[in-house]
């Protein structure tokens, strides 16, 4: 085993056999569904918040959690403001 996948969860589970809960896989199954939801949106070219609610078809309020955690991990980008002041995001590019 290398020493990069000695610290992965299926390493960790292999090695304990540690099984995670219903809850927890269903809550990861939500996050992803998401998450997928609000880059697919973003794809398409920068969004305010209520663009990628409704284009998503999830409360602002989520989409904002979301999008505050991509900015703290550099995911996104502010790229303007719109005439109503909401901000647009953007995906930032790997690499850039």
């Amino acid at each position: 085993m290398s020493t990069k996948s000695k610290f992965t969860s299926r390493a960790y589970r292999e090695r304990t056999g540690a099984k995670a809960s219903k809850e927890l896989t269903d809550l990861r199954k939500v996050q992803l569904g998401v998450s997928a939801k609000v880059t697919a949106a973003l794809k398409s070219g920068p969004k305010t918040i209520p663009q990628i609610a409704q284009a998503s078809g999830i409360m602002a309020k989520t989409i904002l959690w979301y999008l505050m955690t991509y900015y703290k991990y550099d995911l996104v980008a502010t790229t303007g403001k719109t005439e109503d002041g909401y901000f647009l995001y953007a995906l930032k590019t790997k690499g850039g």
